[in-house]
């Protein structure tokens, strides 16, 4: 009977930090694929993503995953499905700054200084009717009250953080809102879709760099798909020439995002 183990190292020192996960299969007969899961301190079971949103792929019986979606600065846990009492011994990533990650394509991801955040709306979807000779009204609902509005709004000192920004920006996609629990802001670690951004600078001054952004954001699930976590040489040299490389991939986001 195969037993898959799963090893996890903190790395954080990564941008952004993660955690590599070790994954070896040992026993008969061999699993070709295996699908790894966190366990989180809220108790919720998120498997891990792989670089193309399947189960991931072991070759001679091993393999390697990232994780760059864990809560920081709490303990999680790890293990297969196909061996779910194989539990890793639990992990912190001790990381104290916010930061905004790309799932799809975390080397995107940056630290962001939070100058405020607005005010939160929970709606409701309902509607009120008022029937003759009743006083009081029927109010119809869809029967759950939606995810966490917001506002967020960050701040930039340098041109080169807005342009690391608009590149993180780039594609609207879903962004993992991550902030340290040991900052007791109240606040989980979250998924969110950000609206129309607004961009003021510090002064009325054209040569001043830094800027206030301000992001309205809804919380959302958590996205599916997969992540391009790195680039190896092997990547590279598939290509003959920087042009040619350069002629498939106009930015360096697009390169790591592949395929």
């Amino acid at each position: 009977m195969s037993v898959i183990t799963v090893t996890a190292t903190v790395e954080a020192s990564n941008s952004p930090p993660r955690v590599r996960l070790d994954v070896a299969d040992t026993g008969a007969p061999s699993i070709t694929t295996v699908n790894i899961t966190r366990l989180d301190p809220n108790g919720e079971t998120v498997p891990v993503r792989t670089p193309d949103g399947n189960p991931l792929t072991l070759n001679s019986n091993a393999g390697l995953l990232y994780d760059y979606e864990m809560p920081y600065g709490a303990a999680v846990t790890y293990s297969s499905q196909e061996t779910p009492g194989n539990v890793t011994t639990p992990v912190t990533v001790p990381e104290t700054r916010i930061w905004l990650v790309h799932p799809g394509v975390p080397a995107v991801s940056m630290p962001v200084t939070v100058a405020s955040f607005g005010e939160r709306t929970r709606s409701a979807k309902q509607g009120v009717f008022y029937p003759m000779g009743r006083a009081t009204p029927v109010v119809i609902t869809d029967g759950a009250r939606k995810s966490a509005e917001s506002t967020l709004e960050l701040s930039t000192r340098t041109l080169q953080e807005l342009t690391d920004f608009e590149e993180l920006t780039q594609d609207s996609g879903i962004l993992l809102l991550n902030v340290p629990a040991g900052l007791g802001w109240g606040v989980t670690t979250s998924y969110i879709s950000v609206g129309d951004i607004t961009e003021t600078r510090l002064m009325d001054y054209a040569g001043e760099p830094r800027r206030y952004l301000t992001l309205p954001f809804v919380t959302v699930d958590r996205p599916a798909g997969g992540s391009q976590s790195q680039r190896t040489l092997a990547d590279l040299l598939a290509f003959p020439t920087l042009g040619s490389l350069m002629d498939n991939y106009a930015t360096f986001a697009d390169l790591l995002a592949g395929p």
